[in-house]
């Protein structure tokens, strides 16, 4: 009887676990990129990142089931094969509060162009724009099918503190910023480090597509110890459970 009762108890433990993270969950998943494409097994050398996340439509609320639902946490796990050097950047002068408020170009006054790692970022032309640095809110307007989208300007800046990112987005056609804080912290097993960014509540709707293409000099360094490459994102949101997506690939050895 006592091995019945340890099995039934393992049982709704283990799926109590498996349900505070919806794996099979389509509505987030996770793209990237590395380059170059060769690399060496054992020494780090410069590289270029581009993530993109995106979000469908969360078709279950009764509110808002038009637009995404409304993050307020993300971590991306990055392989063991890469690293962030943030000490071969110059951090961003100002503070988040400083930030707050800021156009594109003011926000480059206040941290100093040196610390900016983010690559081609530009106002995206829609959803389904797929290269640089960009965002783009979906908000559900009244009416069945009716939405607004909004395109946004992201530029990353090497933080004020250590090992902090700051991800300043602005949606000039709404005269709107917001600062996303991100903290490049230790990952867990199997992975290398991992950033989690703080997402801010939003004026109106949710995110639908988050890109980034870091780089600038030694910020990011890889190297294809293993030849598997395994990215993982995880996000917590207001109205909806929480969803873990994975992104497999692999390197080549020069």
């Amino acid at each position: 009887m006592r091995k019945y009762l340890i099995a039934i108890v393992a049982t709704i433990v283990s799926a109590l676990a498996l349900s505070s993270v919806a794996q099979a969950d389509d509505i987030q998943s996770i793209t990237t990129k590395l380059s170059p494409s060769k690399l060496s097994k054992k020494k780090y050398s410069n590289a270029k990142i581009y993530i993109e996340i995106l979000t469908k439509p969360n078709s279950t609320s009764p509110t808002n089931p038009e637009q995404p639902p409304s993050a307020f946490n993300t971590k991306v796990d990055f392989p063991a094969n890469m690293k962030f050097d943030t000490k071969k950047v110059k951090n961003c002068k100002g503070s988040e509060a400083q930030l707050q408020n800021t156009t594109t170009d003011q926000a480059k006054q206040v941290c100093g162009t040196k610390s900016i790692v983010s690559k081609g970022s530009k106002v995206p032309t829609g959803p389904e724009h797929t290269s640089g640095t960009s965002a783009w809110v979906t908000v559900d307007l009244p009416g069945p099918g009716t939405t607004l989208g909004v395109p946004v300007v992201v530029t990353a800046f090497n933080g004020e503190k250590k090992n902090q990112i700051f991800l300043h987005s602005r949606a000039d056609s709404v005269n709107n910023t917001s600062i996303l804080v991100g903290k490049i912290q230790k990952g867990p097993k199997g992975f290398g480090k991992t950033l989690n960014v703080k997402i801010p509540p939003l004026l109106a709707g949710a995110i639908t597509r988050f890109t980034a293409t870091v780089k600038n000099g030694k910020y990011v360094q890889a190297r294809c110890k293993t030849k598997s490459m395994k990215f993982r994102a995880t996000t917590k949101f207001e109205d909806h459970p929480t969803v873990s997506d994975e992104y497999k690939a692999k390197c080549k050895r020069k």
